[in-house]
């Protein structure tokens, strides 16, 4: 199957289901005068299970005190009312904040499994650990390919061979379709048909398949510490981290990464984002502190300052609490055992490169914030995702305590990822809002150059290391917009920042 001549476009499906509650509900119908079986023309229209109408409430509770902008929708968290509303996950996404038309808040999510949210966002689960994008195929109504970004160190996907520019046109031997698409993540086996992009001359397609590999997904933490290495670069020493998800496992094995490049005496770092889509608040401060001149850090200055909604902004000035987030050499998180001092892994970086794109979001944004004011920082890439809040990821537990007069024994399980502050800069400033932060130095990812990340030759890579100076000779490949494609959000949502430290509020309930 040699398709000449292709054009790809950006794949956007996007399938969604809403369903209303609330005051667009039906009403209760109560018994009139005694009548207990109302007839067929009194229709009885049935409460919410116990337990939608826990979470109701709880979706209620965590809006009405946490949310960011709970004073703009404090009308529509009505339609949560536990006697009527029986889809809260679907109200919570359909209130979340607009201005106008525009959806401001695409993150704010209420979930019934709580636990497999958490492990996505720390990087466990099932998985055949690749990071796929998409693209389709226009001459073919409704068919896609997909595009092997990276694969993770020691997973199913890396033992097959697979590897970054491999092109998936099978899925268990079928076309893939909207249908389909997602068995590339969401099945235990899978068997997959490989091709790559043929050139010639000006010309480029798919080629015919050429093998099929089959794989089984096992359950395990992808390591988001991908490459790290040292470039010297007309004398100087230029460290190189790709990094892919703020996790709160990297927090411990980030350190030695920087004490490597420490010893390797690195003047300059480049640091690769453009698959990072966030993750935990603090893990970032923990990089900061790697990254900032040791001076800032050792003073603990101010990395991030942050804006609360009205009803935490006055709880907590008047309980003296301090919203601002603070360089450290000793990082803290008790109730994950995280105890990590960093003072002796901060090479001393003069320079900062970043590569970034569309991808970088949240918690990758926050980090290039919050050290603007100290570093040179040199944006390469595409502009960031646009994502300038954190949020909570709340339990029933969390939001009401141990101890209770609420009953949530039937939610335990759910949760909510609730949007809470907006961070900025020392100065409060923040270039992420309100959709992304613009680069200095233009470049595109492109699987399909030929490269692995880390090659000198990779098109984003190269154009740091150009920024940086390194001279390249004509007969390297030179760089241009590749064909497009788009990432497939297949399981925690682009864009997540979580903050872990907030203290509790809990007379409003």
């Amino acid at each position: 199957m040699k398709i000449s001549h292709i054009k790809y476009f950006v794949f956007v499906a996007l399938l969604a289901i809403f369903f209303s509650c609330g005051e667009k509900e039906n009403p209760i119908v109560e018994p009139v005068n005694g009548l207990e079986n109302p007839t067929p023309e009194t229709p009885t229209v049935t409460k919410p299970s116990a337990e939608i109408q826990q979470a109701d409430l709880f979706s209620q509770n965590a809006l009405g005190t946490y949310y960011l902008w709970t004073r703009e929708i404090n009308n529509d968290i009505a339609r949560l009312t536990p006697d009527t509303c029986k889809s809260p996950a679907a109200v919570v996404k359909a209130i979340r904040y607009h201005e106008g038309k525009k959806e401001v808040d695409h993150w704010t999510e209420l979930t019934n499994d709580l636990s497999s949210f958490t492990n996505s966002v720390q990087g466990l689960g099932l998985t055949y650990g690749y990071e796929l994008q998409a693209g389709r195929i226009s001459n073919k109504n409704g068919v896609y390919f997909l595009l092997v970004c990276y694969v993770v160190k020691d997973s199913p996907a890396e033992k097959a061979g697979l590897k970054r520019g491999d092109i998936f046109l099978t899925i268990d031997g079928k076309e893939i379709t909207a249908s389909n698409i997602y068995d590339a993540f969401n099945t235990k086996t899978v068997k997959l048909g490989i091709t790559h992009l043929v050139r010639e001359g000006d010309k480029q397609y798919l080629g015919d398949i050429e093998k099929e590999v089959g794989l089984t997904a096992v359950d395990m933490w992808e390591d988001p510490i991908l490459i790290s290495k040292t470039f010297d670069v007309n004398g100087k020493k230029v460290g190189y981290l790709v990094y892919n998800s703020f996790d709160l496992k990297s927090s411990t094995t980030l350190p030695d990464v920087f004490r490597g490049f420490k010893e390797e005496g690195i003047e300059e770092l480049i640091i690769d984002l453009r698959y990072n889509g966030g993750g935990y608040a603090f893990t970032e401060c923990v990089l900061a502190s790697m990254i900032a001149p040791y001076s800032v850090v050792s003073a603990g200055e101010v990395f991030q300052t942050e804006v609360y909604n009205y009803i935490l902004a006055d709880a907590w000035k008047k309980q003296g609490h301090d919203t601002n987030t603070y360089f450290s050499p000793k990082h803290r998180m008790e109730s994950q055992g995280i105890d990590e001092d960093v003072s002796d892994a901060n090479p001393g970086i003069k320079k900062l490169y970043a590569i970034v794109t569309g991808g970088s979001a949240s918690a990758s944004e926050g980090l290039l914030v919050g050290l603007a004011p100290y570093l040179d920082v040199t944006l390469i890439g595409e502009q960031t995702y646009g994502k300038y809040c954190a949020g909570f990821m709340m339990s029933p537990e969390d939001l009401y305590g141990e101890v209770s007069e609420v009953d949530y024994s039937k939610i335990t399980k759910w949760g909510i990822y609730v949007m809470v502050s907006k961070f900025a800069d020392k100065n409060g400033n923040n270039a992420a809002q309100p959709d992304g932060i613009p680069v200095q130095i233009d470049s595109y990812d492109d699987p399909f150059d030929g490269f692995q990340l880390g090659d000198e030759n990779e098109t984003m890579l190269k154009a740091a290391l150009t920024a940086a100076g390194k001279v390249y000779t004509r007969s390297s490949i030179e760089s241009r917009k590749p064909l497009q494609t788009d990432f497939i959000e297949h399981g925690v949502p682009r864009g997540v920042l979580i903050k872990t430290d907030v203290p509790s509020i809990r007379n409003n309930y």
